[in-house]
């Protein structure tokens, strides 16, 4: 095969249980975000570039060598989303959302789609990835940074994933103020040891540097000063009212004092959601937290915004352990029955609630249905003799059951062990 015709490298071709894993994660998705009073929303994979270079940070790594960006015919810069927070905050003020009579205040959206990036694949991280944000705006209190973070908990364990969370407070403004006066002397005193993207961000942004994936840089910022010694008074305050908020629902947590994220704007609580089964660097698998001045960056009010997203390839990863294909139903037949065997697998296929497979050979003797039964691994085989009885064989425990004057009801009563 010629390389034009493979994927392109980080993009890949998902198939029947992938797919379905997917789907199930979003139906998931879609029932708490209904329980939580979330509307769905859907914006474009293409926006002007300005959106992620304001929002994310002109230093960030996504900005800086993530992103797929290219001129169209009128020069315009334009890029595919490499995540959806900026897209969905500039459709809130784009279109009116906040406000309107059709939406209420706090606004909360929830998004499922495709983001890039253009970063090195490995499990569980590809250059086409899927993922499903919630976002809330308009609120300014703790009780939502909980609500977003029990939705999160919630959302993980209806799809029965064991994984850890973990939580920060990077402060307000004053707090980060303060804390960057210290940081700073540390950083430039071990700044010959950094990594060159590190050293290229002290005088940029310098917390950036605390969210970097270079082995160096790690071991020195373990040594550096922590956050949360100069988090201000409101901010100690308002971390420990979400803290409690979670002790008192039952929700583990542990904090991680050099947990920052990975974009320009967060602030207050952040968190993630970790697993151990997607390797070193890979083990978050949701993450987010509080935010100010998106909407404010493009032409909104200066509110608050709180939100996370999850992987949904990373999701898919660690589901693929777990049984979700159906049961395989054959029904196997001699000639002289062909009829009635079509009109029973009609009947089943019809009033099939997605639990089964039910499949049929029309062009083989009954010997060599049985064959092809036994090859695709067929749960039940479905044996018709005559017309007014059927048996039924259960592969696995090698059962038998003789259903005479059969209905749908019956077989489906057997099939589900009833």
């Amino acid at each position: 095969m010629t390389k034009e015709f493979i994927n392109v490298r980080g993009m890949r071709d998902l198939f029947d249980k992938d797919l379905k894993i997917k789907y199930l994660i979003e139906n998931t998705a879609r029932e708490l975000a209904t329980s939580y009073g979330y509307q769905e929303i859907s914006t474009p994979i293409i926006e002007y570039t300005s959106v992620f270079n304001k929002t994310l940070g002109e230093s960030s790594d996504v900005v800086l060598k993530e992103m797929y960006t290219f001129e169209d015919e009128k020069g315009r810069s334009l890029t595919l989303r490499p995540e959806a927070t900026a897209g969905i905050a500039r459709a809130v003020v784009s279109n009116g959302l906040l406000g309107s009579g059709e939406y209420r205040i706090p606004l909360k959206l929830f998004l499922f789609g495709p983001m890039f990036r253009y970063e090195r694949p490995q499990k569980g991280r590809y250059r086409q990835f899927n993922q499903v944000n919630f976002e809330t705006f308009g609120n300014s209190i703790p009780e939502f940074d909980f609500e977003l973070i029990s939705l999160a908990y919630n959302f993980l364990k209806k799809l029965n994933l064991p994984t850890n969370l973990v939580l920060n407070s990077l402060g307000d403004l004053e707090s980060r103020t303060n804390y960057k006066r210290e940081l700073l002397p540390f950083l430039n005193k071990n700044q010959d040891n950094l990594s060159e993207d590190s050293k290229k961000r002290i005088n940029t942004n310098p917390l950036r540097i605390l969210d970097s994936k270079n082995k160096i840089d790690i071991e020195i910022i373990r040594n550096a000063p922590k956050m949360n010694n100069y988090l201000s008074q409101k901010s100690m305050d308002y971390y420990e009212t979400v803290k409690k908020l979670l002790v008192d629902n039952n929700i583990q947590f542990k904090e991680d004092k050099n947990l920052v994220r990975g974009l320009d704007y967060y602030k207050e609580t952040v968190f993630e959601f970790k697993t151990d089964k997607l390797g070193n660097q890979q083990d978050t698998i949701l993450g987010g937290g509080r935010y100010s001045g998106l909407i404010k960056m493009f032409g909104g009010d200066n509110i608050d915004g709180v939100g996370w997203a999850g992987g949904v390839d990373r999701l898919i990863e660690i589901y693929n352990d777990k049984k979700l294909d159906p049961k395989i139903i054959t029904t196997v037949f001699d000639d002289e029955y062909d009829q009635e065997a079509y009109r029973l697998v009609n009947l089943l296929r019809s009033t099939n609630s997605n639990q089964y497979i039910f499949e049929i050979y029309y062009d083989v003797k009954k010997d060599k249905q049985v064959k092809r039964a036994n090859k695709i691994k067929s749960d039940f085989i479905i044996y018709i003799e005559n017309k007014d009885e059927v048996k039924i064989y259960n592969k696995k425990n090698n059962n038998k059951s003789t259903i005479s004057d059969y209905t749908t009801n019956k077989i489906f009563k057997i099939l589900n062990g009833n």
